[in-house]
């Protein structure tokens, strides 16, 4: 059995998870607000945590220092929220 070559270039992943991400978008948008299939409810329920991963944090959890704030904005924005700012703000 022979085996393909591997390409030298290796692929940019991220783009295709932020493109997954931005077709679930569009579905979300075109979900029927009295629609309670299985498929429906599951959408709902990764439109809500994508939109708790990008709103502030609640109180509880929030830190006091700045240095502690600057942290964890750095580690939240730092990968694919980075690169979806960067999208979404061209």
């Amino acid at each position: 059995m022979q085996q393909r070559p591997r390409s030298p270039h290796t692929p940019i992943r991220w783009l295709h998870q932020l493109a997954s991400l931005m077709a679930e978008v569009s579905s979300a948008e075109r979900l029927q607000p009295g629609d309670d299939s299985l498929k429906a409810r599951r959408l709902r329920q990764r439109m809500a945590l994508a939109q708790r991963l990008l709103d502030p944090l609640p109180a509880p959890l929030r830190s006091g220092s700045w240095q502690e704030r600057v942290l964890w904005q750095g580690l939240r924005w730092g990968g694919v929220g980075l690169a979806l700012g960067l999208w979404l703000h061209r």
